[in-house]
């Protein structure tokens, strides 16, 4: 393969990693504002891995803020049903300028996607150079 391609392609993935990564940093930066939402229902989800379904439970969450009731559903997801039951409350943190946007306090946002493309950009542009 020609060394423009991995030039070109190492642009555009680390390209496309920082904006990942801006992106995430913007929601963590714009939604200060804590409140508790409350757990309003689980989402089950099933997997399949080595012909072995699995099953996970997203919580969603339900807020209010200035009278206008606000449910999102949550990033990440749990095995256990337990985890986060149905009343239970979770701290989250909202833009005060859009309440639709928000983040979960206490749970770290997902940065691999980014930190990967990041990482393999960073790599293919290096092997451009060698």
């Amino acid at each position: 393969m020609s060394d423009t391609f991995f030039f070109i392609v190492g642009m555009i993935l680390t390209g496309i990693g920082l904006l990942l990564l801006a992106a995430k940093v913007r929601t963590y930066i714009t939604c200060r504002v804590p409140i508790d939402a409350t757990v309003v229902k689980l989402k089950k989800e099933y997997t399949q891995y080595c012909g072995v379904e699995h099953t996970h439970y997203r919580p969603v969450v339900g807020y209010v803020v200035d009278g206008k009731n606000y449910t999102e559903e949550a990033y990440f997801r749990t095995r256990r049903k337990t985890k986060y039951p149905i009343d239970s409350e979770m701290r989250i943190s909202y833009n005060p300028r859009n309440p639709k946007e928000m983040r979960f306090v206490g749970h770290p946002f997902p940065l691999p996607m980014g930190l990967v493309l990041l990482f393999i950009g960073a790599t293919l542009i290096c092997c451009y150079f060698i």
